[in-house]
């Protein structure tokens, strides 16, 4: 109870993380052992996260680091002024793909998280995960509205964009609750 394992809409990352993890204790003789086993797997994903993303493959990071969130209604039944994550990326469906796209309740939103637009909350930050199927010139046209990054060109990639920090903090919060809080203790 408590873990994210199965949850749906946490990161890859960390549901892979922690069904490695709790094998990982058994390796040890002693209480220090078996800490330093699972802290190997934690400095993996860390390793993934720090260096962002060098030697992965773009679809690889993308499947490890998108979030989901379920829309319990339509995306017309939400106040203008609400903004969620899962209403944010909804909205860009609907510019993206068009309004007949997100007109039902229950939408399945999948996103990551860009850096971009600098100083602005993260409700205004993610991304849909399917604008990087689309035609490069549209995804790049969307990707310069969304992150107001003028710079960006058909050759940048989602480790161009990716809030690297802000998935390093929730990475290391649940390391925190499985490792090194309970090592302490």
């Amino acid at each position: 109870k408590g873990f994210e394992l199965k949850r749906r809409g946490e990161l890859m990352l960390i549901k892979d993380f922690q069904a490695q993890v709790f094998k990982k204790f058994l390796e040890g003789t002693t209480l220090a052992e078996a800490y330093q086993a699972a802290g190997a797997v934690a400095n993996e994903s860390l390793d993934m996260l720090y260096s962002k993303g060098d030697g992965y493959e773009d679809d690889e990071v993308l499947t490890k680091v998108t979030l989901s969130s379920n829309m319990t209604r339509r995306l017309s039944e939400y106040p203008e002024a609400q903004k969620s994550l899962a209403i944010t990326s909804a909205r860009r469906i609907a510019q993206f793909l068009g309004p007949q796209m997100v007109k039902d309740k229950g939408l399945s939103c999948t996103f990551i998280l860009s850096r971009k637009p600098l100083g602005k909350p993260v409700t205004e930050r993610p991304i849909p995960i399917m604008i990087f199927k689309a035609e490069p010139a549209v995804r790049v046209h969307f990707l310069r509205l969304w992150t107001g990054d003028s710079a960006l060109t058909l050759s940048s990639g989602i480790k161009d964009i990716l809030d690297w920090d802000y998935y390093i903090g929730r990475f290391n919060a649940c390391v925190q609750k499985i490792i090194t809080i309970p090592a302490a203790i």
